[in-house]
Parts: structure tokens; sequence; C-alpha cells
């Protein structure tokens, strides 16, 4: 008991985001047929029983999550109109200020017609080669989509089979 509680401590202190909620169902054993285990007589009228049950749901997501942004750019209520134009305007000045004055857009990576060979090793995943290339495991799904005539099942990648890993710009 004493590992477990040291556990949820450090899940808590590595940073997660836990969420509980209740809903209700229909009950499913409301139906008894039978004679209920009673050999002899007639069993007892069975108590008037809830159609519905609660069930209280825990969901934890385990992992760094970015912290909520609260905005104090945002205009105040005021009660002339001409006064809050001018506030809305100078904010969004401040907010293109802020930016550089012109707004760009993030997109991903765009891989160019290169790519590596790379020859697996024992012990290979798809998500280790990611690791070893790109930093993070998340794009082992870009390695098997690129390498689709080679690999069959992502699950199953053998020792010695040669696939293309992207290179980026």
């Amino acid at each position: 008991m004493r590992y477990f509680l040291i556990f949820l401590g450090l899940i808590f202190l590595y940073g997660c985001l836990i969420r509980t909620y209740t809903i209700e169902k229909p009950r499913r054993d409301l139906d008894v047929e039978g004679n209920q285990g009673y050999l002899y007589g007639e069993p007892p009228s069975p108590p008037q029983l809830k159609k519905t049950r609660k069930v209280t749901i825990f969901e934890v997501e385990l992992g760094a999550h970015p912290p909520k942004e609260v905005s104090s750019l945002e205009p105040e209520a005021v009660k002339e109109e001409g006064k809050t134009e001018e506030i809305e305007e100078s904010i969004k000045e401040e907010i293109l200020e802020e930016e550089g004055g012109v707004e760009e857009e993030i997109s991903s990576p765009e891989p160019l017609q290169e790519y590596e060979l790379y020859t697996v090793e024992k012990n290979d995943t798809l998500q280790k080669i990611s690791k070893k290339f790109y930093g993070t495991t998340k794009k082992w799904l870009l390695l098997y989509e690129e390498n689709k005539d080679v690999i069959k099942n992502p699950d199953k990648i053998y020792p010695g089979l040669k696939i293309k890993i992207p290179i980026f710009k």
C-alpha cells in the first residue's frame, strides 16, 4: 500500500490531468426469472429497483499539459460604445506589435524528396527509430506511411529490413 501511495504521489508531482464525472446508465439486471434459488415454495417478491444506476467515471491523463491561458487583454465593459471600440483597436494594435505585425501560420515541416536509408537493427520498433531520427516517438506513423511497400504490419519489423527515413527542411 505504501508503494502505491508513493506511486500516486509521483504521478501528481510529474503532472497529470484528472477528470471525474457521473453518468446514469440503465440497469440490465432487472429481469429475474426462475425460482431464484428456492427449491420449494414461492420466492419473495423482488423489491422495487430503480431503472437507472449512477456510475462515476475517473479519467487520468499522464504527461505535461499546457497551462490554461488567461488573457488580461480583454476589454472591460464600458458604458459608452465609442470608448469600447477605441479599447478594442488599441488591444489589436498591442497584439500586432507583440507578434511583430504579421501573423505567421505554423505548418508542419514538409518532407523533401530526399530519404535516408536505415537498416533495422535487433529490438528496433518504428517508435524507437522515430525517436532516433526525430527526437519524438510520435512520428512513427509517418515512417510507416512512407514504407508501406516494405512494411506490411507496423508491429512486425525485422532486423535487416531497409526503410526510408524522410528528411525534413
